[in-house]
């Protein structure tokens, strides 16, 4: 289930549990936080409980002593999610934690800390879905206006941590750098040109913006300055891949659904700006220090958009403002943020970082 990461400094070492399952962009805002605590408490003991689909981002984490993975609803059959929860749930009491930090704030999340037996299981006092609030026994401020990684930020300050300089530390394994020099030197039609990640997806339909829009981009970037596009995106967007190749007449690198979870940091670390939807990959850009142009629609870009300041957000800023609800069959609001004006965005972003 893991392996200790770091060698414990004394004989009673405070053991945290950080609770944070899914999904990539929310573990990446989750970082600065297992960073604060790190740096509040040196010698603790830290495990990370994750989703299995997502060990491989935190994996190698400098503040982290183990990683504790836990099964994926409705992705197996029953008798395998029991198997593998019973064996989770082993791991968790065996490992003794005497504090546990729910930053999901959900059901799943907070039973898990509940059945790990550690005696103080705190949440967030603002966190009431799925009865989570039943599952703790401290209750730690919250605020739901501000940014995620901010708000997660908050329980470290809690717990008595400097949260100051913020520091994802997001672990590349060499071996995913190397990959990631060697896939770009070999796709690369002229070695040193400029390279720009087109990532196409999104969770949700309404917060994708339209191929045809990556397509005209592409060729805006490749014709006007000389930048070729590298196509981001998971095994399950490959039919957006091949529609944008379809549409476009330049050179494009396609890495959609040839990178693991691992290698993904490493290559959007090769880019010189990243344009996105609001979606784990734009975070994941953040974290590495590339820019972000964010095509924002139907969600809120002080709450969910890039952090910090080296990055530029298209907003359509919807009146309807559906914040990510099911249901909704008009994107206008990513329709309304033009291959144009995000060519612009990336031009200034080029210019401002070389």
């Amino acid at each position: 289930m893991g392996g200790a990461r770091r060698q414990r400094q004394s004989k009673d070492p405070l053991r945290i549990l950080l609770a944070r399952r899914s999904s990539m962009g929310d573990i990446v805002l989750t970082m600065p936080t297992l960073v604060a605590l790190r740096r509040g408490f040196p010698d603790a003991y830290i495990a990370w409980m994750v989703d299995s689909r997502f060990r491989e981002i935190i994996e190698g984490h400098d503040c982290l002593d183990e990683v504790i993975s836990v099964p994926r609803y409705g992705h197996h059959t029953p008798l395998y999610f029991l198997r593998e929860t019973i064996r989770s749930v082993q791991v968790l009491r065996e490992r003794k934690f005497d504090v546990t930090v729910d930053l999901h704030g959900l059901l799943k999340s907070s039973a898990f800390c509940l059945l790990s037996g550690a005696p103080r299981r705190i949440c967030f006092a603002d966190e009431r879905r799925e009865f989570n609030l039943l599952c703790a026994n401290e209750r730690a401020p919250g605020n739901p206006d501000i940014h995620a990684l901010d708000r997660y930020l908050m329980m470290a300050e809690y717990l008595g941590c400097p949260t100051e300089p913020i520091e994802f530390r997001l672990p590349i394994a060499e071996a995913s750098q190397q990959w990631a020099v060697q896939f770009v030197a070999e796709n690369q039609p002229a070695p040193g040109q400029p390279l720009v990640g087109l990532n196409l997806g999104a969770s949700r339909p309404h917060k994708c913006w339209p191929t045809e829009y990556f397509a005209q981009l592409a060729e805006m970037l490749y014709k006007k300055d000389g930048v070729v596009s590298v196509l981001i995106g998971s095994p399950e967007e490959r039919p957006l891949s091949q529609t944008v190749q379809q549409q476009v007449t330049v050179p494009v690198i396609d890495a959609v659904g040839h990178t693991t979870l691992g290698q993904l940091p490493a290559l959007i670390a090769q880019c010189d700006v990243v344009v996105s939807a609001d979606s784990g990959p734009m975070h994941v850009a953040v974290a590495v220090d590339t820019p972000v142009v964010a095509l924002i629609g139907p969600t809120l870009p002080h709450l969910t958009g890039p952090y910090g300041d080296n990055n530029i957000v298209l907003w359509s800023q919807p009146e309807c403002a559906c914040r990510n609800k099911a249901g909704c069959s008009d994107y206008h609001c990513m329709r309304e943020i033009t291959p144009s004006s995000a060519h612009e965005a990336v031009r200034q972003l080029l210019e401002a970082n070389t």
